[in-house]
């Protein structure tokens, strides 16, 4: 990696990024050093190329685009952490509050492990016969999580004085997702790395314990619960757990890569892995990191391993759930307003709204895609 900028404001850029800003400055527009780059390292889809040329810019390192001076700003942009006292975020992730956070979520683990009723199961996804509501409560709990989850990253890194930006981008299967950008992660010691890119999951376990402890209590009788509540816990329970396991999926980039790479020290895990396996293929000499080959062989493993648990994951859970409220939904419709206006009505919200979202993910896909294959980079 290379340290790109000045003493107060600067990036990190592996070889491959210092190369395409070769290209840039030779004079190169920025299709045309995206398809040097793509045919020297690997695909750099649209929305990639744009979060690049935007970090650049932001960071005023950029003196002309394809031509077109930009003007430089007059004054640093603030981290957006800078309004919260550092001292209220150190106190939030301070030793006595992180010890309380164990002493929260370990009993509930076990209670979990011992508690097969309160295992989550497929069935907890329908808590409701009308399915729309199923979709609307989804995507409320979806949004409640994703910004408890991006605070407490944010929060962490203000602890550990990292600038952070919370930002949208998108993962597998080109989901749009909010991240917290980290700028100068690597520019602190790694101790002071891993908490901060653990925050989010750490923040997920509190909240799942939370409901494993009502749902517990209820299941042993000390208190009554409503079943819709009952059924709105397990079902925050299912998708929680299903979210915890996606940022586990390394090849999506997501926390668990990022907390991999800071504990084995390795920035550019992914790209090293994907350049080595592309030289297998291509029966290309590879230049190995100054680390070696055992942290591409490490990473290439445990990807291997959680892209297994991915397929099953999708297979057993998602894939079923999806045909069951597509399924349901088509018999409402058929059904017609005869047999139930109100159910008739869910099927048709669901449909059309599946519709939506699949119709969206299909174009954002299409759209990053298809250039590659036009160039043949794929």
């Amino acid at each position: 990696m290379a340290i790109v900028g000045y003493a107060d404001q600067f990036l990190e850029l592996p070889p491959e990024g210092l190369k395409f800003i070769d290209w840039l400055n030779s004079g190169l527009t920025v299709a045309e050093a995206r398809d040097r780059f793509e045919a020297a390292f690997n695909p750099f889809p649209d929305d990639e190329v744009q979060a690049v040329m935007d970090t650049f810019l932001e960071s005023d390192f950029i003196a002309e685009v394809d031509g077109r001076a930009i003007a430089p700003r007059r004054a640093p942009l603030p981290a957006e952490t800078e309004w919260i006292p550092r001292r209220w975020a150190q106190a939030i992730f301070s030793t006595p509050a992180l010890l309380a956070w164990l002493a929260f979520c370990l009993p509930a683990v076990a209670l979990w492990v011992a508690t097969p009723a309160l295992w989550p199961r497929r069935s907890d996804y329908f808590w409701t016969g009308y399915y729309f509501l199923v979709v609307l409560v989804g995507m409320l709990l979806w949004f409640v999580r994703m910004a408890l989850h991006e605070t407490a990253h944010w929060l962490a890194a203000r602890a550990k004085g990292i600038a952070a930006t919370v930002t949208w981008t998108q993962r597998v299967g080109f989901f749009p997702m909010s991240q917290t950008v980290m700028h100068n992660i690597w520019a602190v010691p790694r101790r002071a790395r891993y908490l901060p890119l653990a925050a989010g999951m750490l923040n997920d376990v509190f909240w799942m314990s939370a409901a494993l402890y009502a749902l517990y209590l209820a299941h042993a009788g000390v208190w009554v619960i409503p079943a819709w509540v009952a059924g709105l816990l397990k079902f925050h329970l299912l998708t929680a757990t299903m979210a915890l396991a996606a940022q586990f999926w390394l090849f999506s980039k997501m926390d668990g890569y990022f907390l991999l790479s800071a504990l084995l020290g390795q920035r550019n895990l992914q790209g090293d892995t994907y350049a080595w396996l592309k030289s297998r293929l291509k029966r290309r000499p590879f230049d190995p990191p100054a680390s070696g080959m055992k942290f591409i062989y490490l990473y290439a493993l445990v990807s291997l391993v959680w892209g297994g648990l991915f397929v099953g994951q999708f297979l057993l859970v998602d894939l079923p759930i999806k045909l069951q409220l597509l399924w349901v939904s088509l018999l409402k419709v058929a059904g017609g307003t005869a047999q139930s206006p109100l159910e008739f009505a869910d099927g048709v919200a669901v449909i059309t709204s599946q519709g939506i979202y699949w119709g969206l993910l299909l174009y954002a896909y299409l759209r990053d895609t298809l250039p590659n294959w036009r160039r043949g980079t794929l």
